[in-house]
């Protein structure tokens, strides 16, 4: 009898509009391992369990090295987090949008509400009430200056004194004439100054007044399309936007040029998004386990991007989708994550409460409660055949509570799915046990498989195999 060996990594499905879409693996991920005829095999993402309690929902974070501190806006405080996560409240922050946030020498700044405030444990917490400081939305911090934008202008702070601003230490981005969303700085020490359609840069030059320069050879037409659409990853930046007359993509910018990431797919599921509801967007990314990931925040979904799985099998077996519910769609609670040097921990604040979190490989729950996680297949050419038999490589043995029941189901059109079948992926201590799933029916033309399941338990799948006659 015939074998297809199948990779689960990225399905296929159809939508109403007549096409063939990919069908996005949701709360697992994809790693590169040459394993018993695979080039990979998916692992359940990592979960989260309690670290600490805020004070409102998770507004921005940044962990400071120069004051050794782990600094969060929760709700309208500025927090500190110890490394056993006491909270302790240090100011106010008003509004309820994400925050940016930066530090220099002296001071850790967070922008928020069109405001600039001020820490340090010598001075405290001080709210900036300079007349020339506008209305900023983004800073960051370059040889001894907070750098700002407020939309229209760019301008910093001066040398001596971080509180003020001077009206003459005012520049714009002239490129093109687009509203200036963000700012950022470089591996080689330039401020990246992003509109919604183009990239500048700016050096520093020690000019009298603004004391920057416009690198007018290194100007990019391409932007992006909100304040927190961007994140450094690896000396290069991750963007949502896009050049003008193009819609809204996934982009990776190096220093002169720039390389779409996102596949059909993502372009799909941005597409369904008005600019006015990505405002409030955010990018981030941590790397764990010599894999790097990049969370793309968006109102409704969160797309998870494998850097790693990019460079080696491919685009279009880097993304997933993340989610925190068991039948529905809700979005991936966890947001804002720092890695915290004291305790080696990456730490996530919540869009939902005051849950202060720790990403912890050893589940798959969300403070203890279950998370969906599903797979699809790539539809196979069956037509007139009989499927006796699925198998798929796991590693078994491992689920303590004995809860890890996985379910297929089939579809023959790629978007109505069949009854689901239950068998159980795991025992304890059964290190020898073969996930299979038996006589599962003629096939008239194509089939695709779905497997999802609910548990406490860690789940990996490697290869897939399909016995037909």
């Amino acid at each position: 009898m015939p074998v297809i060996p199948v990779t689960l990594i990225k399905g296929d499905k159809v939508k109403p509009k007549v096409d063939y879409r990919d069908a996005l693996p949701v709360n697992m991920y994809a790693i590169e391992k040459e394993i018993l005829g695979a080039n990979g095999y998916m692992r359940t993402y990592p979960g989260l369990t309690s670290f600490g309690t805020g004070l409102g929902v998770d507004r921005g974070a940044a962990y400071n090295e120069r004051e050794e501190k782990h600094f969060r806006v929760s709700g309208t405080k500025l927090i500190s987090i110890s490394p056993i996560g006491k909270v302790t409240d240090l100011g106010t922050i008003p509004g309820a949008e994400q925050v940016a946030m930066t530090y220099g020498f002296n001071t850790q700044c967070i922008i928020a509400n069109k405001k600039m405030f001020l820490y340090s444990t010598d001075a405290g917490f001080v709210e900036v009430v300079d007349t020339d400081l506008g209305n900023p939305i983004d800073c960051v911090w370059i040889d001894g200056y907070y750098f700002l934008t407020d939309k229209e202008y760019i301008y910093h702070t001066e040398l001596t004194d971080e509180t003020a601003i001077s009206p003459l230490k005012f520049a714009t981005a002239e490129f093109m004439p687009d509203p200036t969303l963000g700012v950022a700085k470089t591996k080689d020490n330039k401020v990246m100054v992003f509109g919604r359609y183009t990239t500048e840069y700016f050096s520093n030059d020690a000019s009298s007044n603004f004391a920057f320069q416009r690198l007018a050879i290194r100007a990019q037409k391409i932007g992006i399309v909100a304040t927190h659409a961007k994140c450094e990853v690896n000396d290069n930046f991750y963007i949502v936007g896009g050049p003008k007359e193009q819609s809204v993509s996934v982009h990776i910018l190096t220093s002169g040029s720039s390389k779409k990431i996102a596949t059909r797919e993502i372009e799909k599921l941005l597409a369904v998004y008005t600019e006015p509801e990505l405002a409030d967007m955010r990018i981030e990314t941590y790397t764990k386990d010599a894999i790097t990931f990049v969370l793309i925040h968006l109102p409704r979904e969160v797309l998870c991007f494998n850097e790693t799985i990019a460079s080696t099998l491919g685009l279009e077996y880097a993304w997933t989708i993340l989610k925190t519910d068991t039948i529905g769609n809700n979005t991936y609670r966890a947001i804002n994550g720092v890695f915290d040097a004291r305790n080696a921990l990456w730490i996530y604040g919540d869009k939902w409460d005051e849950n202060i979190g720790k990403l912890d490989d050893s589940v798959s729950t969300h403070y203890d409660r279950k998370v969906e996680w599903v797979l699809f297949t790539p539809f196979l050419n069956l037509e007139k055949m009989s499927v006796n038999e699925v198998e798929i490589t796991t590693i078994p043995g491992f689920d303590i509570k004995n809860d890890a029941s996985v379910a297929i189901s089939l579809t023959n059109d790629g978007l109505v799915y069949s009854k689901e079948y239950w068998l159980n992926y795991d025992n304890p201590s059964a290190y020898d046990n073969r996930f299979i799933y038996r006589r599962l029916g003629y096939v008239s033309d194509f089939v695709g498989f779905k497997f999802r399941g609910i548990s406490t338990s860690k789940i990996a799948f490697g290869l897939m195999k399909v016995d037909y006659s």
